[in-house]
């Protein structure tokens, strides 16, 4: 990450890939239903070709625009959450009043984990579909691994992961946690072995955090190395976020 052609070649392809992929669209449903109003998904789907080309780089004014200092390693974007941390304290039974997180599979390839309300559906554009419309005993669908490629967007505080920074690796443990924890039963043994194939499979992460108006992107490598080469902020006084790249 130390090169910048290599950098930049790095967040070429992974923003050209992402923005064809389940996981995007998935994105996008969840961008209508957490910041309804502002026509996110239309906007977005409109100007797909063209976002890695309208990227902004990290920089300061960047950072500005993520609302949290931010910085690069070997594996690409790192976020310091400290200035947030002492706010959430005092707000730790979100989860508990909200019930526990469901899996919501809106697109093949891709799924939705809402950690903060998980009976809040993001219906837009073909989003995650209510438990009455799914088949059988309204047990979520969740991907399989037959394609070995596949995408999860997670709702959540992003200072529920519990650390104070945030780099690829930290997130990409995060995204397995809540992966885990929504689809594990201890009382249905046969879930286990899904966990397993799920996070096999697993090969882009999107955590959104509706409070920060913060979206982080992530994509394992051909060495099943987890990088975050896209950023986007959602500040309140603009339409559509702004994305931000190495």
């Amino acid at each position: 990450m130390a090169d910048p052609a290599r950098r930049r070649a790095l967040a070429d392809a992974f923003v050209a890939e992402f923005v064809g992929s389940a996981a995007w669209r998935a994105t996008l449903a969840v961008l209508d239903g957490a910041f309804p109003g502002r026509g996110m998904a239309a906007a977005l789907s409109r100007r797909a070709d063209e976002l890695w080309r309208t990227a902004d780089s990290l920089d300061r004014k960047a950072m500005a625009r993520l609302g949290v200092p931010a910085w690069l390693d070997d594996a690409g974007m790192v976020f310091d959450l400290s200035a947030h941390l002492a706010v959430r304290a005092a707000r730790p039974a979100i989860r508990e009043r909200a019930g526990r997180p469901r899996a919501s599979r809106p697109y093949e390839g891709a799924f939705v984990v809402d950690t903060l309300d998980p009976l809040r559906y993001h219906r837009a554009v073909g989003g995650p579909r209510a438990p009455g419309d799914l088949p059988g005993e309204g047990a979520p669908p969740v991907p399989s691994a037959e394609d070995d490629d596949s995408g999860v967007v997670i709702v959540a505080n992003l200072t529920s992961a519990g650390v104070r920074v945030l780099d690829s690796a930290a997130l990409w443990r995060y995204a397995g946690r809540v992966v885990t924890g929504t689809l594990h039963e201890p009382a249905r043994p046969e879930t286990r072995g899904q966990v397993r194939r799920v996070l096999r499979a697993l090969r882009r992460v999107v955590v959104v955090d509706p409070d920060l108006g913060l979206g982080l992107c992530l994509q394992l490598d051909a060495e099943r190395v987890p990088r975050c080469l896209l950023a986007f902020g959602v500040g309140r006084a603009e339409g559509e976020p702004r994305f931000v790249r190495p």
